[in-house]
């Protein structure tokens, strides 16, 4: 997802190779070249000096060639086994090729001919910290640094490693020397207000949201365009309250992420590769857009034309057909279809959005004293707001990334940002404060599903305590005892990391060791307008389900995340 929980930002970062590694930033599977390749190539080298050969390495390298430029570096070293530049930079493409283990010897014999170059000592400390070797990973960092203290990139490097580590002093005291030392380098005062973010949720001194918001502003000021330094800005601030800005600011990335191509381009490529995807985002377009059009709910949308609606109809039922193909949907069509044309927030109340009619002291108690911690609530919402989620949902055409499960999602920075999703988000935490104390918000998402599928596979999600509550019109359900969510009473092993826990594909894994341990499940059935807060790294999935087979009776699951 775009907006990170912040506990897992500072694994996402690269780490900063250099000179020609920083080039090296593709993976290439490709194996290790044979023996007979560097026998051909032992042969050519005695037509041309060593020093050509790697400058045609080098050229190859920087076409980003990775396969012909390693064969050549192999070639040097099978000739002259102590080449500083042919060990270094053929550890370089072992490393981008995540073979670590196999990169360092390589990079410790370049360093052994020459150990005074900060670039290898840089990028075996890069090798080192990718292995969790973190001993070793600083002392090269630390060694680089000594080589050349007016390299802004191992000073860098090494601060995420203490991030990592949790050393949050040192790594402030590393970034603000990278940023002093590189005034345009926008990520290091970037990574200082994560840092400051990371003290929050470790304290809860607002003075660190503070100092993150200057850090954040002085990361925008050396790139007006930097996304991410907008949505985390913004989360400070609704972190501090501060709704109206919060929610201008993660329209900020909305806009910037929409209006670059580049972005869509990866976007589509991304979320419309394959045919299941695009059929369950051309169903739920071609529906909503026909639904919107119908004026149902008093809307006209004049941002489609026509002919668009019939290019995605004719696309609609071939889908309904089973005929659709990938060569059915070009480029543009699939930029197009990935706009959002219709987005009007739900009116602003100033009044609570949830129902202050229930016993909130008593279902805190329930959910303090649950083992697990798991607490249901019905009518969850009042009225008002619910007809304005409802509303909201079934217009704002802001449902652009589909899943293979069959259903279509938005999220907080990519469209569904506004004011009364931030409210509502607030008001939760605030109402239900025994419950949440100091957690903030950390990301929001809504889910439509179309009428039978099998819901989210059993997963945990990184954060400490999740919301799920349900919309659809209660008649739409078609099995009362169905529909909603079912829960295992188990955490993740303490040793499992997030990514395999979180993964779906290990769903099947999580099940039979959840079976073996004769783990049972939950079964909390659907209802409109029903809540369900647990702990939210107890394994959970959405139940199989029936609704009524109708674009307004899709089933609508909208899932809040604090830490």
């Amino acid at each position: 997802m775009v907006l990170m929980h912040l506990r897992g930002l500072s694994q996402k970062k690269n780490n900063i190779e250099a000179q020609v590694a920083q080039s090296v930033e593709q993976r290439t599977e490709n194996p290790r070249v044979g023996s007979s390749i560097l026998s051909l190539g032992i042969k050519y080298m005695n037509q041309i000096t060593t020093h050509e050969l790697l400058n045609r390495a080098l050229a190859l390298h920087h076409q980003r060639k990775f396969k012909e430029a390693d064969a050549i570096y192999l070639m040097v070293i099978e000739n002259d086994d102590n080449n500083f530049q042919a060990n270094h930079l053929h550890g370089c493409i072992l490393s981008q090729e995540l073979k670590h283990d196999q990169a360092i010897p390589y990079f410790l014999k370049a360093i052994n001919v020459n150990p005074n170059n900060y670039e290898v000592n840089n990028n075996l400390a890069i090798a080192y910290k990718n292995l969790k070797n973190n001993t070793e990973s600083e002392k090269y960092f630390n060694k680089a640094i000594s080589i050349d203290n007016k390299n802004y990139k191992a000073f860098f490097n090494c601060a995420n490693l203490y991030i990592d580590s949790l050393r949050y002093s040192d790594a402030l005291e590393y970034l603000e020397i990278a940023s002093n030392v590189n005034a345009s380098f926008a990520e290091a005062p970037q990574r200082i207000g994560e840092v400051y973010q990371y003290m929050f949720q470790n304290d809860r001194n607002i003075e660190h949201l503070e100092k993150s918001k200057h850090w954040f502003l002085q990361a925008i000021e050396k790139d007006s365009n930097y996304v991410e330094s907008y949505l985390m800005l913004g989360m400070s601030y609704l972190w501090l309250g501060d709704i109206n800005e919060a929610d201008k600011l993660f329209k900020k990335v909305f806009k910037l992420n929409y209006t670059n191509d580049t972005y869509l381009y990866n976007n589509t490529n991304k979320y419309l590769s394959d045919i299941k995807s695009l059929s369950t985002l051309i169903q739920h377009e071609f529906e909503q857009l026909t639904y919107i059009d119908n004026d149902t709910d008093g809307i006209r949308n004049p941002k489609f034309t026509k002919e668009y609606y019939d290019s995605l109809e004719k696309l609609y039922k071939k889908v309904q057909e089973g005929s659709l193909e990938l060569k059915d949907i070009t480029s543009k069509t699939k930029q197009d279809i990935f706009k959002v044309l219709y987005n009007k927030a739900p009116k602003h109340y100033s009044d609570n959005l949830l129902n202050e009619k229930n016993n909130i002291p008593s279902l805190e108690s329930i959910y303090l004293n649950g083992k697990p911690e798991i607490l249901v609530i019905d009518n969850f919402l009042s009225d008002n707001a619910l007809k304005e989620i409802q509303n909201f949902c079934r217009n704002a055409n802001i449902f652009k990334y589909p899943y293979q499960s069959g259903y279509v999602a938005a999220f907080l920075s990519k469209g569904l940002s506004n004011q009364f999703i931030l409210k509502l988000s607030e008001d939760l935490r605030l109402t239900y404060k025994n419950i949440f104390k100091e957690l903030r918000l950390t990301q929001a998402w809504i889910f439509k599903y179309d009428s039978k599928k099998e819901g989210t596979n059993i997963h945990a999600d990184q954060a400490s305590v999740n919301v799920n509550f349900w919309i659809t019109p209660e008649a739409a359900n078609m099995d009362k005892s169905k529909g909603g969510l079912k829960i295992w009473n188990k955490l993740p092993p303490k040793e499992s990391s997030f990514d395999s826990y979180n993964n779906l594909d290990n769903s099947p894994k999580i099940l039979k060791m959840l079976n073996d341990n004769n783990i049972t499940s939950r079964v909390i059935p659907y209802k409109e307008n029903r809540a369900v807060i647990f702990n939210s790294q107890l394994f959970h999935a959405t139940d199989d389900f029936s609704f009524k087979k109708s674009y307004e009776n899709r089933r609508i699951n909208i899932t809040f995340l604090y830490d």
